[in-house]
């Protein structure tokens, strides 16, 4: 089958028809771009729509596929072969459908899986990492955060801004490693109280909520679980 053949013959047939592009496109309700390509030899009219290019020209399907007006015996010589080609046609655009789909589905769990693992806190959004100097009461939706007291506990506290100018550890997973070690009293008794599973990276909020809250222990484990929660606001910047 010889596409470009076939694109000459319906612009040939086309013409002595005396149709234009529009005309024949608007006949098949397709766009003049898709007429353009088969007379370019670029594409083949859709299965589903060479009955009627055949009936608007005055040919045959065979002559459809051969490129060319067949008399009766080259008709029946050429019928054969017209029907391998639409098979063939078809089957090829499945498989095309097929592989277009399959790339569509990878490239959507692609997005979903990465969008997951950020909000679960296994990777960092790169819009939130820290990239420029934070500068209190501009461009934070977070208030008014005092650097330097983070800093002054840990190098490891120390705080930048992300893309939108809210505060953010310069290294969380790193001020995560350093709070569970340091300030790991607070976070028993918050966990104790209220009764949580040991922090990790799912239930994190919840412990930056329930640390205001605490009742009981001593002054020393109330004031770190107070920090643990100060932490919290801080440290979810990175990944919501």
């Amino acid at each position: 089958m010889n596409q470009e053949k076939i694109g000459k013959f319906i612009s040939t047939m086309r013409k002595k028809k005396d149709l234009t592009q529009e005309q024949l496109a608007e006949k098949l309700n397709v766009s003049k771009n898709a007429v353009s390509k088969w007379e370019r030899g670029l594409n083949l009219p859709d299965a589903s729509i060479m009955q009627d290019v055949c009936s608007i020209l005055d040919i045959s399907l065979n002559e459809l596929f051969a490129g060319e007006k067949l008399n009766k015996d080259e008709q029946i010589k050429h019928s054969e072969q017209t029907i391998i080609n639409i098979l063939k046609n078809q089957k090829h655009r499945k498989k095309i459908y097929k592989i277009c789909l399959s790339i569509l589905i990878v490239v959507v769990l692609i997005i979903i899986g990465r969008f997951t693992l950020i909000k679960m806190g296994y990777i960092m959004d790169d819009n939130l990492k820290y990239t420029q100097v934070y500068i209190a009461e501009y461009g934070d939706v977070k208030g008014n955060v005092d650097i330097n007291s983070f800093g002054k506990k840990n190098i490891a506290f120390d705080i930048g801004a992300n893309k939108y100018g809210e505060a953010v550890f310069k290294n969380p997973s790193k001020a995560l490693k350093v709070l569970k070690r340091d300030y790991k009293d607070g976070i028993k008794l918050i966990q104790r109280e209220f009764n949580l599973l040991p922090l990790n990276r799912f239930n994190y909020k919840s412990y930056g909520t329930f640390g205001w809250q605490v009742t009981i222990g001593t002054e020393e484990e109330k004031e770190q679980a107070r920090f643990v929660s100060s932490f919290m606001d801080i440290y979810e910047n990175s990944f919501n």
